[in-house]
C-alpha cells in the first residue's frame, strides 16, 4: 500500500510529509497531477458506489489531500479541458473512496470551503472584525485590496477601500488541525491544556465535521465566545518549524489506521 499527497509541484510540505513517511517505513509519493493515478469507479442503480485507486499500478492505501495547482492555467482550450476532465473523475473517485483521506473531496469543493464568516454563523465563534477604511484609518496590519481580496504590504499605501483586519496581537492564537492532533503554534511543547482545548472545540469540530483535516486557524481566546481571525487548508511546514515531526505524525496515524 502506498500512500498518495496530492499537492501542487511547489508545496514543499507536502514532500517533507512524504519524506517523513518514508522515514517511519510507510510508502508515500507525491503527485502533481494525475498521469499517474488511476481511478476506477462503479455505481449500480441501487446507489451503490466502489471505487479503487492506485499509482503506478500500485493500491493507494490513504490520500493527503493539498490541492492541484495551476492546471485550470493551461492555455490550450482542448488541454485544460482534458486536465479538468481528469481532476474531475479524481475528485469523484477520492470522494467515494472508502480509504482514509485527509481533506477529502466532496461536493463541498476539492478542497473543503473554510470561511471564518461562514463557521461565525453556526455560533460557535465570533466572526473576525473588519473595516472599510473609506479614506479614514484604522490599526490593524492585516489588510486586504478589494475587488482582488490580495494581501496588501503592510507598509504600503493604502487606498480607499482596502479592509483592514483588526485584531489583538495579545489574545491571538495559532492552532493547527492534524487528522487526531490539535497543536497550538508556540505554545509549550504545542501541546493544549485542557481549558484551551475546550474554548477551541467547537472550532475544531466545525472543521472535522466532513472528515480528517489538516488546517489551521488563528482565534482569540477571550472571556467570551472565540474570535476566529482566520483559517486555512494549506498550513505550511513555515508554520510549525517545532513541531513538525508531531504534526505529520498525527497525519500519519489518521492515514494509516
Amino acid at each position: 500500500m502506498t500512500l498518495l499527497v496530492i499537492a501542487p509541484d511547489a508545496d514543499e510540505t507536502a514532500a517533507r510529509f512524504a519524506g517523513f513517511a518514508a522515514g517511519q517505513g510507510i510508502p508515500a509519493v507525491v503527485a502533481h497531477g494525475f498521469g499517474r493515478v488511476g481511478v476506477s469507479v462503479r455505481a449500480t442503480r441501487e446507489r451503490v458506489c466502489r471505487a479503487r485507486l492506485t499509482f503506478d499500478g500500485a493500491e493507494v492505501g490513504g490520500i493527503l489531500n493539498r490541492g492541484t495547482g495551476g492546471w485550470g492555467d493551461e492555455p490550450d482550450p482542448d488541454r485544460a479541458f482534458a486536465a479538468a476532465e481528469t481532476c474531475a473523475a479524481f475528485w469523484s473517485a477520492a470522494a467515494l473512496w472508502p480509504g482514509p483521506v485527509v481533506n477529502r473531496p466532496s461536493e463541498h469543493g476539492f478542497l473543503a470551503r473554510l470561511d471564518p464568516v461562514e463557521l461565525a454563523g453556526t455560533g460557535a465563534v465570533e466572526p473576525p472584525r473588519t473595516v472599510i477604511l473609506n479614506d479614514g484609518s484604522a490599526p490593524g496590519r492585516e489588510v486586504y485590496r478589494i475587488p482582488e481580496w490580495t494581501v496588501v504590504d503592510p507598509g504600503a499605501p493604502r487606498s480607499r477601500f482596502d479592509v483592514v483586519q483588526i485584531a489583538d496581537p495579545g489574545r491571538a492564537r495559532r492552532f493547527v488541525v492534524a487528522g487526531a492532533g490539535v497543536f497550538e503554534v508556540g505554545g509549550a511543547g504545542g501541546r493544549l491544556d485542557r481549558e484551551t482545548a475546550n474554548r477551541v472545540a467547537p472550532i475544531v469540530g466545525r472543521l472535522r465535521a466532513r472528515g480528517p483535516v489538516f488546517a489551521d486557524f488563528r482565534a482569540e481566546l477571550g472571556a467570551g465566545v472565540p474570535r476566529l481571525a482566520d483559517v486555512s487548508c494549506w498550513p505550511g511546514h513555515q508554520l510549525f518549524p517545532d513541531l513538525e515531526d508531531e504534526v505529520y505524525a498525527a497525519l500519519l496515524a489518521g492515514l494509516t489506521p
